[in-house]
């Protein structure tokens, strides 16, 4: 037995029972009666009386590593009545439910340190993607495929205007309400879009930056894009926003003209459909089929698509936006002629969470 620890432990298990919220004053008498090991720490075994005509109830302190002095918190009492033929097993019971105790405070603390940390990723990628320029450098990075990084095209759009919208495809874009039209046109044709995947064990597997290529040519600044004086997002207090906000966490390139086909198809489809809804019992199919066809790259369920208007056979792609619903900003790649060879929205930045 070392005496000098039993000391220590005794003088805890007095100083614990003193407390106002347990006997309020230190017991008439105090006794170790065992001692015992569990989890390789050493445990000490009380009896003791609040008053000389009291009853003995048991306490147990310990926890110690060793020939340490220093208990780890496991000391307490039910003030049950001692006994000492279950003195060692109602002993090793209230040491198992303070471990459990304290394990399950450390896992919420953990996971609320998680939960603050995350959230402060996530107001430094809003950040990130409403920045007036976006560094060359971070959407490059993007697309360069290593162990948790990918990329791929996902398909492409019919410009035969060369004037781009971007919206929500499922919100917004069907009642041209919140769906900037770009103030700066692409040449007429059919384009490529990519987009740059991340998977994080915080946030999964999520659509990083959706790329509209127009030319071959390298990107030297890309800028916040503008868009026309009359489909510019005005907030109540004339502030005006360059982007779009997102409900159904989808976000879109669209050609204008296509925009308007794709308004024309869905009015017809609830005409037929009175009671449904476009995603559900639509469009939620071919993300499924999607899904199936490359489920490495995209969530359950699906997060994009390349959809064809069953009436024209025009074009264009929709894909998940990133961490959800928010407001997005879209951005022109300028190259070194100073023409627009790509339009960008970025969504995540994987470096923001260790991707």
């Amino acid at each position: 037995m070392n005496k000098e620890q039993l000391n220590a432990a005794q003088n805890a298990m007095t100083a614990w029972l003193s407390h106002p919220n347990e006997l309020g004053k230190k017991p008439f008498q105090i006794d170790c009666t065992k001692e015992f090991d569990l989890h390789n720490l050493h445990y000490y075994i009380f009896r003791f009386k609040e008053k000389m005509l009291g009853e003995w109830k048991l306490g147990v302190c310990g926890g110690y590593e060793n020939d340490s002095l220093e208990h780890c918190g496991h000391i307490f009492s039910n003030f049950n009545k001692y006994n000492d033929k279950n003195a060692l097993e109602e002993s090793i019971e209230i040491v198992e439910k303070i471990r459990a105790y304290w394990m399950n405070k450390a896992t919420e603390i953990e996971k609320s340190n998680k939960q603050d940390d995350l959230q402060t990723k996530i107001k430094k990628n809003t950040t990130f993607r409403t920045q007036d320029e976006i560094p060359v450098e971070d959407i490059e990075t993007q697309f360069i495929k290593n162990e948790n990084r990918f990329y791929l095209n996902v398909g492409q759009i019919d410009c035969p205007t060369g004037k781009i919208v971007v919206a929500d495809p499922l919100a917004y874009l069907p009642s041209s309400k919140f769906c900037p039209l770009l103030a700066e046109s692409v040449p007429s044709g059919t384009y490529s879009v990519e987009v740059s995947v991340c998977r994080q064990e915080e946030i999964g597997v999520r659509m990083c930056t959706a790329k509209l290529k127009i030319k071959d040519s390298k990107v030297v600044v890309y800028k916040k894009t503008r868009a026309t004086k009359e489909t510019v997002v005005e907030l109540k207090n004339g502030d005006v926003l360059e982007g779009f906000p997102v409900d159904a966490g989808m976000i879109c390139f669209c050609d204008a003209q296509i925009a308007n086909e794709y308004r024309t198809f869905l009015d017809k489809w609830y005409s037929e459909n009175p009671d449904k809804n476009h995603y559900d019992d639509y469009f939620a199919k071919y993300f499924e089929e999607s899904y199936q066809k490359t489920p490495a790259y995209q969530r359950e369920g699906g997060d994009f698509i390349e959809w064809a208007n069953p009436e024209t056979g025009n074009k264009f792609v929709m894909i998940a936006s990133g961490l959800g619903d928010g407001f997005y900003n879209s951005y022109y790649g300028y190259d070194c002629n100073d023409e627009i060879c790509e339009i960008i929205i970025p969504m995540v930045n994987p470096e923001i969470f260790g991707c």
